[in-house]
């Protein structure tokens, strides 16, 4: 009996032996597969990698998308070449800023923008040219044929950056002729575009700043810039508001880039705010200049209105300019000459746009233009005489025959222009040579602006941004005498005298608006 109990013993004990190996290997098989499962191809950490590489592949796919997406927009929206930046409230600047003792070291620059919109653009709007015109008269670019001295149909166009501080003749500014029952009439394209202007301290270190050899973070710790006119309005060298200035144009503007730029006015939509700058009724690309000042086909005599409504305006070189006019018979005859492209007599605004494009590095590069006293004795000949236009073209807003002429005259008094001072205390008198447009308390409007300034106030006070007074008076030692009650109209170029050499591109005096040789140019706006 005890043998048999002996060998039930053994069997159990054999057969937990093996249930532990069967256990040991099962459990070695587990830890095999887990194993696998979590390291192996097919693993969960493999898989895990792989999920992580694919989130990380589609974010990259979708900022790639994304960047795709950007790119079309900024290339339909801004073009090939241009840059978008989106434009924004222009940071109130703190008052308490530093007066300004001398405003002539100054330097504008240019940012050209795209269309009509407020985005910066690495080129200027190509020139606009109008097709659907009344029959008899035409439109079309044209450039300079040098083989033969005259313009012939063409697109070629170049607005070309000057280098450092010498003067800069390399820019082709777009040229149109307007031909109008077979009188030809010549413009030029100023495209629309934003500005600053930066003052130094001193002519060094301006120019030091145009030759690159000085930052303007450097200017600025140095305090060797004094002061700024931008976006937010008149502002010393750190950005202070002047409390000086207190004219309602010392106000932001819209901010078009990062380092303040703001849109000149003449190409901006001033219904809103009643064209108090010179604006425009709506955003435009760009305005075509008269080449020179305007001469008529007749004769240039003054005349009664309805004697100058019959005559025929045309803006050619080398003959006498229609300098016996009243400013409001050139008021009317501008608005004449051709309705169907807004023609009209230049504003502040517009005269501050081509002259601050011809100071630009895109222009003259801050060299002073010459005067037209080409041929002595020549009293008003529109591009100093005949033939002087070629031959002596450093009269012209490029230095070259591409630019504007007539800016800087020589014996005859200064351009009319479609600003006049509107105070209660005006000389009726005097607003008179001007009663198709002026009166007392008059209002502006995309034709003329009106100024609010006396004899009494400061150059500062009657300040309105990009019109070639306040923000440039005495550049290059031109004149600069506001329009007042005696005085009302604003004349523009000033004018030589044996004495006094005062005239420029950035002259500007009162004047009493009568047919005294005083001349005037046209726009168009397409």
């Amino acid at each position: 009996m005890k043998e048999k109990r002996k060998n039930k013993q053994r069997t159990s004990q054999g057969v937990t032996l093996i249930a532990l190996v069967v256990t040991i290997v099962i459990l070695i098989i587990l830890a095999a597969v887990s194993m696998n499962m979590v390291l192996g191809d097919q693993g969960i950490f493999k898989k895990a990698q792989e999920g992580a590489n694919s989130m990380h592949d589609a974010e990259v796919n979708t900022q790639v998308g994304f960047n795709s997406i950007t790119d079309e927009i900024d290339r339909i929206t801004s073009g090939q070449n241009e840059k978008l930046v989106i434009p924004g409230p222009t940071p109130q600047p703190p008052t308490g800023g530093t007066e300004m003792d001398d405003m002539t070291n100054g330097i504008i620059e240019i940012k050209w923008l795209s269309g009509t919109s407020n985005n910066v653009s690495s080129s200027p709007n190509a020139p606009l040219i109008k097709n659907d015109l009344p029959s008899g008269t035409t439109m079309e670019q044209v450039v300079f044929d040098e083989e033969s001295s005259l313009w012939i149909t063409g697109t070629e166009y170049s607005y070309i950056a000057g280098t450092g501080s010498s003067d800069n003749t390399a820019s082709h500014w777009a040229n149109a002729r307007v031909t109008k029952d077979g009188v030809e009439s010549y413009f030029v394209w100023i495209p629309r575009y934003a500005y600053r202007i930066i003052y130094f301290d001193s002519l060094e270190s301006k120019t030091a700043y145009q030759e690159g050899t000085l930052s303007e973070e450097e200017a600025v710790e140095q305090e060797k810039i004094i002061g700024y006119s931008d976006s937010r309005g008149i502002v010393d060298g750190h950005g202070r508001r002047i409390e000086s200035v207190t004219s309602e144009s010392n106000t932001t503007h819209t901010m078009v880039s990062e380092d303040y730029f703001m849109v000149h006015p003449a190409f901006t939509n001033g219904v809103n705010n009643g064209y108090a700058n010179g604006e425009w009724d709506r955003e435009i690309e760009g305005i075509w200049i008269g080449k020179y000042e305007t001469s008529s086909v007749e004769g240039n005599d003054n005349n009664a209105l309805d004697d100058v409504t019959t005559k025929t305006a045309k803006v050619q070189q080398g003959i006498s300019s229609w300098s016996g006019i009243s400013i409001g018979n050139a008021y009317i005859v501008a608005q004449l000459f051709q309705p169907e492209l807004e023609s009209h007599m230049l504003k502040n605004s517009e005269w501050g746009a081509v002259a601050y494009l011809t100071e630009s590095k895109y222009g003259r590069n801050g060299t002073e233009l010459a005067r037209d006293d080409i041929v002595p004795g020549l009293f008003g000949v529109t591009g100093g005489g005949e033939g002087c236009y070629i031959t002596y073209p450093k009269q012209s807003s490029t230095g070259n025959v591409y630019g504007i002429y007539d800016l800087d005259v020589w014996n005859t008094k200064p351009e009319h222009v479609a600003a006049y001072y509107n105070g209660e205390d005006a000389d009726e008198e005097y607003l008179s040579n001007g009663s198709y447009f002026a009166s007392k308390n008059g209002a502006s409007s995309k034709w003329v602006t009106t100024y609010n300034s006396s004899w009494a106030g400061t150059l500062g006070q009657a300040y309105k941004y990009g019109d070639a007074t306040f923000e440039t008076s005495e550049w290059h030692e031109d004149s600069s005498s506001l329009a007042y009650k005696n005085y009302p109209f604003f004349y523009r170029g000033g004018y030589h005298s044996i004495v006094d050499d005062r005239s420029g591109v950035f002259a500007f005096e009162g004047g009493k608006g009568d047919a005294d040789r005083c001349a005037f140019h046209i726009a168009l706006v397409v």
